[in-house]
């Protein structure tokens, strides 16, 4: 008979496979339903290449078909007709941009901006994405965001919900029971990329993480974390896929918990990206990481308990496998699943890790019109399986521990003008463990804006 994780691990699979079947039925229907329109207006717009509302709603289904070569052919017709319609430039370059020819995107949006003949709403959508795409076309390009707000926690300190803390098989209380906060957070995200200049278009490639929270009322739960990676991505030449990469890279993290170093990681790892066309890629890859956890750390901040901690000093063996499909022009679904392999000095705190995520990203239009960035709604979930090697004899000296955790929430990405937005996060975390001890449940909320450089 399968226990109730496995029976809930087979109803979400069976749930996810339904979904999959009503939204790859429900997409058939209505790509029949846009090509049909496509093909009218294509016959239209050949014999009446003067209705340019015609050619511009040809561009709109073409676009959602992620049929951009046919709406850019459209546009340009139109441009040899009429080489002052700067709508159409407009959208030509929006298009172009969809391609990745990020040099005649700028180009037809910069003549777009020196003719300043549109209205201002369509003149807002060109200033906020003109600077993202001339930043493309250059050698050395950086980009930063920055989040800043409130995360109110019903369990700040991921203490077990029934305040047990299980010692040689006897359940003890814990020094803290399950108590909720509320804290402020700093994260900051940089990539830069540093273009080589040659044909295929290598790159370095680097990405540095930083994030902070200060708690209001459990300041020895504040954490602060900086992590990087840093390697080149070299093109293949070839002709089965849209793009094929290989990326060596190095990877580490800093972490502190309170005012202590907490853990430190060091390794390396390489993933290949293969793009099989613009809407959809995958990125198999492999990871090594060496692991140092401050020994002092521990439930009860001593030392003789560091060795019931779930992160031990020692060494980590990632595989990996992420990709990206859009569904539709709004519709992006992302994925990862992984497995792990942690050794440490203790076998109690070596394990198996498989941890499988999923967002949806779906893009709304805004409330108002002038706003010119599309928001993202988000609903996302994480499905993260932990089985340890052998039982702790200070928690439980029959039962090896195992943990099954479940996340689900929903993000939002509101920008409100090119550099300047919002965001939130509403997001309820349950672990479901063997042992009394690690079970938890959490449900945090956060908001706060956003900037973008």
């Amino acid at each position: 008979m399968f226990g109730f994780c496995e029976k809930r691990a087979i109803a979400l699979g069976a749930i996810l496979f339904m979904s999959a079947i009503g939204t790859s039925y429900g997409q058939d229907v209505l790509t029949q339903d846009i090509e049909a329109e496509k093909s009218q207006l294509a016959t239209h717009i050949q014999l009446h290449p003067e209705d340019y509302e015609s050619t511009y709603r040809y561009v709109r289904v073409t676009t959602e078909l992620r049929d951009y070569e046919a709406g850019i052919g459209a546009l340009e017709r139109l441009l040899m007709f009429n080489p002052k319609l700067t709508r159409a430039r407009k959208e030509l370059g929006f298009l172009y941009a969809r391609l990745g020819a990020w040099e005649m995107a700028a180009q037809h949006l910069r003549a777009v901006k020196a003719a300043g003949d549109l209205d201002p709403v369509q003149m807002a959508q060109v200033d906020a994405q003109l600077p993202d795409i001339e930043k493309r076309t250059q050698t050395n390009r950086l980009n930063v965001r920055m989040h800043v707000g409130l995360r109110a926690q019903s369990n700040a300190n991921y203490f077990p919900a029934n305040n047990l803390f299980q010692v040689g098989g006897i359940g003890l209380a814990s020094p803290n029971g399950k108590q909720g906060d509320v804290n402020s957070f700093q994260l900051i995200q940089a990539a830069h990329d540093y273009e080589f200049g040659n044909q295929r278009g290598d790159r370095l490639e680097t990405r540095l993480t930083g994030y902070a929270t200060q708690q209001f009322n459990l300041p020895q739960y504040s954490v602060a974390l900086f992590a990087g990676t840093i390697g080149p991505r070299f093109f293949v030449p070839q002709t089965m896929f849209h793009s094929l990469s290989v990326r060596p890279y190095l990877t580490g993290a800093v972490s502190m918990l309170g005012s202590n170093n907490y853990l430190n990681t060091g390794g390396a790892g390489a993933s290949v990206r293969a793009e099989f066309a613009p809407e959809i890629w995958l990125e198999p890859g492999a990871e090594w990481r060496s692991l140092w956890v401050d020994p002092g750390r521990g439930f009860f901040g001593v030392s003789p308990y560091a060795t019931l901690s779930t992160l031990a000093t020692g060494d980590a063996v990632t595989g990996y496998l992420s990709g990206s499909y859009r569904l539709l022009d709004g519709v992006r679904l992302d994925g990862r699943v992984a497995y792990s392999r942690a050794n440490a000095g203790f076998a109690a705190q070596s394990s198996d890790q498989v941890d499988v995520q999923a967002m949806l990203r779906l893009e709304v239009d805004p409330p108002l019109p002038i706003i010119a960035r599309r928001w993202t709604i988000a609903p996302y979930a994480r499905f993260t399986n932990l089985t340890f090697d052998k039982a702790n004899p200070l928690v439980n000296p029959f039962v090896a521990r195992r943990d099954v955790a479940w996340t689900y929430g929903m993000m939002l990405d509101a920008p409100v003008t090119d550099i300047f937005g919002f965001a939130g996060n509403l997001e309820f975390a349950r672990n479901d463990s063997n042992l009394q001890n690690f079970k938890m449940q959490n449900v945090s909320v956060s908001f706060g804006p956003t900037a973008k450089f």
